[in-house]
């Protein structure tokens, strides 16, 4: 149940009847409310975050109290609309304000760690301004960070992952004004600034000779046009096998590229072994020593490492590069549990993400993005503005071609499920958004490590 007494209690010469609604800009973000008190004891409650958030329930319990309050008592209650939707898109109504003089209704919510408050009018209409504008109150906003996120900062710390939370917020405002790069919100990577970000949690690094590279693969042709139906590799099997391993979290180190590289032969042992495994990237953060652990690197130098050396599964060889050090090479001799004999570029410009499109339909593919804005992506397309200059590798795992006016690439990221939408990222596909097309590649002479099949058999 939620109270929340209002500011001088006017003198009731109404009570609560009829539809009600309004809409405020937080963060960049539209919030519409609507509520329409059906009778005495019931009434919908409809609430839109620019089509990312919505809380829609009919018939909730309230009760008028007569002066200022209205009650929700079955908020509370596992099994109420009004709380399951809470719970499951982080947002909690905290009061709702009846003011009977002026026929007005206030509601009070926290959109994770953020207050909103809307005022709703019979007409929809902005009501007359009663109180002089507000300055956001950044502290108590952190400091509700630091508890919603268990955040824990040394006194010498905390004014700098403030000052790094204030700048996201203004970050998070104008990505969503930008209407092209999906939802953002406050979410973990809040209280870090761009480019601490960046050191932490984004890694490529190009190949040295990358403008004399291995040249796109010239078997496969570019779809002409994007595919009638939709392709999602997460629900989709080869033989009765899945393809693709839990989303993964690189933590704090630069090692996005092996994730990708490793992601990638697991799916393509997958396929061509009917064996999914889940493999070691720390073996690639510390072994392949053309590249730079923590510090970054890209996939074709993972590629040509495993190559020579074989891959270990993850639990003979487990991350622990986590906390950004890449540790020394302990791989095991003979203890490969596959072997691939390469690699091939599927796309490496703008204008080859047609042969994506194709390869989609027979693979994952590894590939590498500008994923500058990424950090307080929370749901939705991502579109051109994300930038086109390559610092992350991760895996377009499907294309979904049901919204005609924007088809997008599925794109799993290492940045564990409580980033994103349960750990993927949706990039509009079709105009090399983020970079996409620019380095794309898959595995080829995948197979289970002659040693592995020898100890099965």
């Amino acid at each position: 149940m939620f109270s929340l007494a209002s500011l001088g209690a006017p003198t009731p010469s109404t009570t609560p009847s009829g539809a009600y609604s309004g809409s405020k800009s937080v963060l960049g973000l539209t919030i519409n409310v609507n509520v329409n008190v059906n009778d005495g004891s019931t009434m919908d409650f409809h609430l839109d975050a620019g089509g990312q958030v919505t809380i829609d329930c009919k018939a909730e319990k309230y009760a008028y109290d007569g002066a200022s309050s209205i009650t929700l008592p079955d908020q509370g209650t596992a099994g109420d609309c009004i709380h399951d939707a809470e719970a499951a898109q982080h947002v909690t109504l905290v009061g709702v304000d009846y003011d009977a003089a002026a026929d007005t209704t206030t509601i009070r919510a926290k959109y994770t760690v953020v207050p909103v408050t809307i005022e709703l009018t019979k007409s929809g209409a902005a009501p007359a301004a009663r109180f002089g504008a507000m300055a956001p109150d950044h502290e108590g906003m952190f400091a509700e960070y630091e508890t919603y996120f268990a955040k824990s900062y040394t006194a010498a710390e905390r004014p700098l992952r403030l000052a790094a939370f204030v700048e996201n917020l203004a970050a998070i405002e104008a990505r969503n004004a930008d209407g092209g790069l999906g939802h953002h919100w406050v979410g973990k990577f809040a209280d870090l600034s761009k480019e601490e970000f960046k050191a932490r949690y984004l890694g490529y690094k190009p190949k040295a000779d990358a403008s004399a590279g291995q040249e796109e693969d010239a078997s496969l042709e570019a779809a002409l046009s994007t595919p009638a139906s939709s392709i999602d590799w997460r629900n989709k099997k080869v033989g009765g096998t899945k393809v693709l391993t839990p989303v993964k979290d690189q933590k704090q180190c630069g090692s996005c590229w092996a994730f990708s590289a490793t992601e990638q032969i697991e799916t393509d042992v997958a396929i061509a072994t009917g064996q999914l495994l889940d493999l070691s990237p720390q073996q690639i953060v510390s072994c392949d020593h053309k590249d730079l652990g923590c510090n970054g690197g890209n996939t074709e130098t993972a590629y040509d490492y495993v190559a020579q050396a074989g891959l270990e599964t993850d639990k003979e060889y487990p991350y622990s590069s986590g906390t950004g050090r890449s540790g020394t090479c302990k791989a095991k001799s003979g203890k490969s549990a596959v072997q691939i004999g390469g690699y091939k570029t599927v796309s490496k410009k703008k204008s080859s993400e047609g042969k994506m499109v194709t390869q989609i339909a027979k693979s994952p593919i590894s590939v590498c993005v500008d994923a500058s804005s990424w950090q307080t992506y929370s749901k939705g397309v991502v579109g051109r503005s994300c930038g086109s200059e390559l610092d992350h590798c991760v895996q377009a795992v499907g294309l979904n071609v049901d919204d005609d006016s924007k088809p997008y690439w599925i794109v799993r990221n290492s940045w564990n499920t409580d980033w994103g939408e349960g750990g993927y990222i949706y990039v509009q596909q079709g105009i090399d958004a983020c970079g996409i097309a620019k380095d794309a590649t898959v595995v080829t002479g995948a197979k289970i490590a002659t040693a592995v099949e020898a100890s099965s058999a």
